[in-house]
């Protein structure tokens, strides 16, 4: 775990410990947090990129764009791959994730990218971000299993992103991913409906 989020539950322990420790006749004061408390603690909570993903493992790894993923990203959490939201999605993210970085405290020494350096991460990010569905999918068994299960974290992703042997890996990575984000997981039915429609119009490449 990154050690700012921990720094900041620990802060946010020992002020509300030592709250409840005041003299009961004493009114207690209750200060508003300070917008890097906010950050810091919403930061604590958001779901981190999983594990597993290196510098190698991502699309064009000498060019700048990887080069800033590689240094800047990395500090803070695992490797987010660039497939892991939509081409949409993707600034609104960045600017989420500076601004978290902007209030970090100084002495975490957490190092802040330049403006060209965050124009060629937006860039490579949205360049090679998730492949999504059109706005109207091919018809088959599924498809609103599909459309429900999937959309719970991100934009609908094009089935023929993967072929039908690569999609029972796909999918098993994706619910291991809802687990660890404690988001609803398909029933065993919806499972089986989701994989068979991605399957079967994923096509073969």
């Amino acid at each position: 775990m990154f050690r700012s989020r921990s720094s900041a539950v620990v802060l946010v322990f020992l002020a509300t410990a030592a709250a409840a420790c005041q003299p009961a006749e004493v009114p207690e004061q209750v200060e508003e947090p300070a917008p890097s408390d906010e950050l810091l603690l919403a930061a604590a909570k958001i779901a981190l990129p999983p594990a597993g993903v290196v510098a190698a493992d991502l699309p064009a790894p000498e060019s700048d764009g990887a080069r800033v993923l590689v240094s800047y990203c990395a500090q803070c959490h695992e490797l987010p791959a660039p497939a892991a939201h939509s081409a949409t999605d993707w600034p609104a993210v960045v600017r989420r994730m500076w601004l978290r970085m902007d209030w970090l405290p100084g002495e975490l020494s957490i190092r802040l990218p330049e403006p060209t350096e965050r124009y060629a991460l937006v860039n490579y990010l949205t360049a090679n971000a998730l492949r999504v569905s059109g706005a109207n999918l091919p018809e088959g068994r599924g498809r609103e299993a599909f459309e429900r299960v999937c959309s719970q974290c991100h934009a609908l992703p094009d089935p023929s992103t993967h072929s039908a042997a690569d999609w029972p890996g796909v999918f098993l990575r994706m619910e291991q991913n809802m687990e660890r984000m404690q988001v609803t997981p398909p029933s065993s039915d919806e499972a089986g409906d989701v994989l068979t429609y991605l399957q079967v119009v994923g096509g073969s490449n």
